[in-house]
């Protein structure tokens, strides 16, 4: 997920892309470990968000 800093991007954005990504992945019934870091990098931008949202 770092290295993906370099895009400027919103935070919701990329949660919005990597959900994507995700459903995209699940549609296909892939997995393996590359999708386990999506959905943890998930879970790590839903708490970013939510920690900007009480800031």
């Amino acid at each position: 997920m770092d290295e993906l800093t370099e895009f400027q991007e919103s935070l919701e954005t990329r949660l919005e892309r990597y959900k994507a990504c995700l459903y995209e992945f699940e549609k296909m019934q892939y997995t393996d470990t590359y999708i386990l870091q999506i959905r943890e990098d998930i879970v790590r931008l839903e708490r970013m968000i939510s920690r900007q949202a009480v800031s």
